[in-house]
């Protein structure tokens, strides 16, 4: 995630606790934090990924440059899950600009490119063609696409409920909330960090003491 989009308090702000993550599978974020928002944030309880509407794709995500690589090197099979009215030419799917972006497991990364209403990779119907294509070649949709609205910044997991803050179907919080982000996001949650991870993250939760660690 870019600084233009951090999650973290603006300047002037308090700062948020965080806490060390020791169990997590992503080797290359040797000192990951989960940020206190994660335990206070609530939601409605009917709140559920599963009534995703994808506005958080609008703008297109940021992915990888190894994994777009990727992506490049199946567009035959992208191509065969997208719409006769989508964008089937591989040239247009991400942007040519590369930023650094450390939360990334290469440090680099691109955004996916958008028309004027949503992301390439998004057919009439909202579904994501990576996704789908996935029948065929797992793990193709992007990383931190997955995960969301579980996120990663500045080697903090957190949760981004900025894009969509209205969705309260799916990822925006409501105040006094039945339902907490590990209610809502444990999958999600659990594939960012692994099991041993959600366990721990899970712990630090049930910790009374935890504030003051």
């Amino acid at each position: 995630m870019s600084e233009e989009q951090s999650l973290l308090p603006e300047v002037g702000e308090p700062p948020v606790p965080s806490y060390a993550l020791r169990e997590h599978n992503l080797k290359y974020l040797p000192e990951l934090r989960v940020g206190e928002e994660l335990f206070t944030y609530r939601f409605a309880a009917s709140c559920s990924v599963n009534s995703c509407s994808a506005r958080c794709c609008r703008d297109g995500v940021l992915v990888d440059i190894a994994h777009r690589d990727r992506i490049l090197s199946e567009a035959a099979l992208v191509v065969r899950y997208m719409e006769p009215t989508q964008d089937h030419n591989p040239e247009n799917w991400f942007d040519s600009e590369v930023e650094i972006d450390a939360d990334f497991p290469s440090g680099r990364v691109v955004n996916t490119n958008s028309n004027p209403e949503t992301c390439v990779f998004l057919d009439s119907k909202r579904r994501c063609v990576l996704h789908m294509a996935e029948v065929e070649s797992p793990g193709l949709k992007p990383f931190f696409c997955r995960a969301y609205p579980i996120a990663i910044d500045h080697a903090r997991v957190t949760i981004d409920a900025d894009w969509c803050p209205q969705e309260t179907n799916c990822c925006g919080p409501v105040e006094g909330g039945e339902q907490s982000v590990l209610d809502v996001c444990g999958g999600e949650l659990s594939f960012l960090l692994g099991e041993a991870g959600f366990r721990e993250v899970q712990r630090i939760s049930n910790d009374p003491n935890r504030s003051e660690n």
